[in-house]
Formats: structure tokens, C-alpha cells, sequence
């Protein structure tokens, strides 16, 4: 005997508290369990956050990603506009130890090359530019910090 029955749209993501909870502590586990996502799937969280995020610059219709990246950006410009953006200055305060701690680590393999390490990048060249790409991470997330206030009164919710 035949039954009718009712699809349900698996693909849609519904935001709830939980999600809008975790979306303003920047907890991107709490936000993919909030929000039923699969680890592989593109996070809404913008990329300067997290580097499994979204920006609209990084978004090309030649990558085989396109569509779950245009739903992750979708869900971002929800959850700025319901929630504005998160409170992640914990996060770019963590990022940027990091890439300071990176860029004593590659100073010092500049300044003092290790004995005896054969391979790739072991060169001193490699060793010079990794320490640039460092330094330019540093000042990047000291640049990413400095603007965190401007952004967040951009997006806040009551300045809309």
C-alpha cells in the first residue's frame, strides 16, 4: 500500500541558539555540531578566524568546493546579521603567540642553521624565506588585531 511522504530537506542548516552561542565564543567544533556539519565541510566561520573558513575572496566557481563554499558564505552573512561578528580576540590573540613563536623558531634556524639536516628547505635559503613568510604572518595577525575593534562595530547587531 502505497504512502505519501513527506521529503525533508537534509541540505538546509537551521541556525539555533546553540549555533549563535557557539558562533560568538569562535568555537568552531561547538558550531559544526550545532549546525550538523561533517568535518569535511567548508566552516562559516570567515577565514581570518579559521583557515577551514570562508571569505568571499577565496571563492572560485572553478573549484570542485564552489557549492559548499557558497553555502558556508550564506550561513556567514546569517549569523553576522542575526548574531554580528564573534568574539575573537581570544583567537586572534592565540594566532598571533603562534605565529610569534614560529617566527623566533625560523630566526633562530636563520641565525644558528641546525648540523647535520639534509633535505628540503634545509638550505639556507629555504630557511630565509620561511622566516619572511613568518614575519609576514606576524604583522599580519598584529594587523588582523588592531582592526578587531572597527570590524566588530561594523557587524554589530545594534549598529544595524
Amino acid at each position: 500500500m502505497p504512502t505519501n511522504r513527506r521529503r525533508f530537506d537534509r541540505t538546509r542548516r537551521h541556525i539555533t541558539p546553540e549555533a549563535i552561542d557557539a558562533w560568538m565564543r569562535a568555537d568552531y567544533m561547538a558550531l559544526h555540531i550545532a549546525l550538523d556539519l561533517h568535518p569535511w565541510e567548508t566552516s562559516p566561520f570567515p577565514i581570518e578566524i579559521t583557515p577551514l573558513g570562508v571569505s568571499e575572496d577565496q571563492i572560485d566557481p572553478d573549484d570542485s568546493r564552489y557549492q559548499e563554499d557558497l553555502k558556508a558564505l550564506k550561513l556567514q552573512r546569517e549569523f553576522l546579521t542575526i548574531a554580528g561578528w564573534p568574539d575573537c580576540r581570544q583567537v586572534f590573540e592565540q594566532l598571533l603567540h603562534e605565529a610569534r613563536e614560529y617566527g623566533a623558531y625560523s630566526r633562530d634556524r636563520v641565525e644558528h642553521p641546525p648540523q647535520g639536516e639534509y633535505g628540503t628547505g634545509c638550505d639556507p635559503e629555504s630557511r630565509q624565506k620561511a622566516l619572511e613568510r613568518a614575519l609576514a604572518e606576524v604583522e599580519y595577525r598584529q594587523e588582523l588585531l588592531a582592526g578587531l575593534d572597527a570590524v566588530q562595530r561594523k557587524w554589530a547587531p545594534s549598529a544595524r
